[in-house]
């Protein structure tokens, strides 16, 4: 089995996918991103961090089930970051949990068909601001900006057409209780 984890930002979905691994025995799949290590993070926690062209070689070569590029702001500078699942991180005879957006579901129920359950963790903008004030990397406008693409990406309708489940709640013990009674 393969749970896909998908929310907005802020959502709690990197959260919920270590409780499943640690408490529930799940192997965590840790995805790839170009994007700049913040404060309190390291080497898979959560992310393997590559360059920018180590992640274009993965493009390149197959590396990836899926991947994703976001064109942002740091400090109003443009700049682009890759994410992706790498495809030596996922053993698919083992239960797994990753963290995605639609576009990485897809990648997923592709390569994986009905080993796929995906749950969309439905968390309201102010808790999703807390929570990123509170991580202690909150920029307003990178925050806005997100969340704007959030809207985007997670509209009700995509929501409606690629996800198994909506869970509303903002108790990550409560999360992962509903995750596993529907499995």
């Amino acid at each position: 089995m393969i749970l896909n984890i998908l929310g907005k930002s802020c959502a709690g979905k990197d959260v919920t996918a270590r409780i499943l691994e640690k408490e529930h025995g799940f192997d965590f799949v840790v995805s790839t991103t170009s994007r700049p290590i913040r404060d309190g993070e390291s080497e898979r926690n959560p992310y393997n961090f590559v360059s920018n062209s180590t992640f274009e070689e993965l493009i390149k070569n197959d590396g990836l089930i899926e991947y994703r590029e976001y064109n942002t702001l740091v400090n109003n500078i443009p700049a682009v970051w890759y994410y992706g699942v790498e495809n030596k991180e996922v053993d698919s005879n083992k239960d797994t949990v990753v963290v995605l957006d639609t576009v990485g579901l897809d990648g997923f129920i592709e390569r994986f068909g009905d080993k796929v359950t995906s749950f969309y963790l439905d968390v309201n903008l102010e808790t999703r601001k807390q929570r990123c004030i509170d991580r202690g990397d909150y920029d307003e406008f990178e925050f806005n900006r997100r969340a704007e693409d959030d809207e985007i990406r997670f509209s009700k309708e995509v929501i409606q057409n690629k996800v198994d489940y909506v869970i509303t709640s903002t108790d990550r013990y409560k999360i992962v209780e509903e995750i596993l009674n529907k499995i």
